[in-house]
């Protein structure tokens, strides 16, 4: 089975790019896992702990080869408006968890009837604990930007990772591509207004997506004040970077507003998601729930139009 093959079959369900690596992540990647963890900035996300993620074959036992797939999300831009709380542009759509582990699936098959052999891969999809992207780095996909994301050549930052992990040996195995290429540009530090990012390092703590997104505490004050009008996620460091200019939107129809909440969120539909909560289900926004999106809109509005 060649790379080639193994691209063409990711393009053909929907990925935008694969890459094929060792499963093994490099231990560089692992020293600044554990110094991030060490200097706690990964705040109250007790997952990330689990150490297991510093070593696939925990999660499939002989595991030999990494392949690891990118899909483009980019969603038009949008300003921030009045009495309205911005989306994050990879949420307004459908959850890519769900669109990721239907395409995982028909690569585990396809490639289970290719070799004629059973129980070989395992799939994951930001669900598993596994460093996905040091293996994309390491697979050629791109390299570590200095908002910590993933810069595609092709893609930029918008882009969201899936893989699996195979006990096959695949050969033509990419080389990684290590040099930073961010090179004396600081414009994603710059513009993130709560100072949550370093030089390639994140300070969950002080992130607008981490309270926007994860944490079940009530957004902090400090934080709610830098905050321009995200009810979920944020995208400004990915909006100031240069390598997200002039690219176009998706084309993925998963991820079209239409397909989920939108871009946007009122007082009008919040309160129609609050009387059907299912209008959540199958998208990102159903992991923060209606209290949740509810005190983030509050805080937007800046005045007590809603009941707490």
């Amino acid at each position: 089975m060649s790379p080639e093959e193994i691209k063409e079959k990711a393009l053909s369900l929907g990925f935008d790019d694969a890459g094929i690596t060792p499963a093994i992540i490099p231990d560089e990647d692992i020293r600044a896992y554990q110094r991030w963890l060490a200097a706690n900035k990964h705040a109250n996300l007790a997952y990330m702990e689990n150490q297991i993620r510093c070593n696939p074959e925990n999660l499939l036992p002989g595991a030999k080869t990494a392949i690891i797939f990118v899909t483009y999300y980019k969603q038009p831009s949008s300003g921030f408006k009045p009495g309205r709380g911005l989306i994050a542009s990879y949420a307004r759509g459908r959850d890519y968890h769900n669109v990721h582990r239907k395409r995982l699936k028909h690569f585990i098959r396809w490639l289970e009837e290719k070799t004629g052999q059973k129980n070989i891969a395992k799939g994951f999809s930001d669900s598993a604990p596994i460093l996905e992207r040091a293996l994309a780095v390491q697979a050629g996909l791109g390299w570590f930007g200095k908002n910590t994301l993933l810069i595609h050549r092709q893609f930029g930052t918008y882009t969201l990772l899936s893989g699996l992990l195979t006990t096959l040996d695949i050969p033509g195995v990419n080389k990684k591509e290590r040099m930073p290429r961010c090179g004396s540009c600081t414009r994603c530090l710059d513009a993130c207004p709560t100072k949550a990012l370093s030089p390639y390092e994140l300070d969950a703590a002080k992130c607008l997506s981490y309270h926007l997104i994860e944490s079940k505490q009530a957004l902090p004050d400090n934080i709610s004040e830098k905050n321009p009008g995200y009810v979920f996620g944020c995208d400004i460091c990915q909006e100031a970077c240069p390598h997200n200019f002039r690219k176009s939107p998706s084309q993925a129809e998963e991820f079209r507003p239409d397909q989920g909440i939108g871009p946007y969120l009122d007082l009008s539909l919040l309160e129609d998601i609050e009387a059907k909560p299912e209008k959540l289900f199958g998208t990102p926004l159903n992991r923060r729930g209606v209290p949740g999106l509810k005190h983030s809109m509050k805080k937007i509005l800046g005045k007590d139009r809603l009941q707490s």
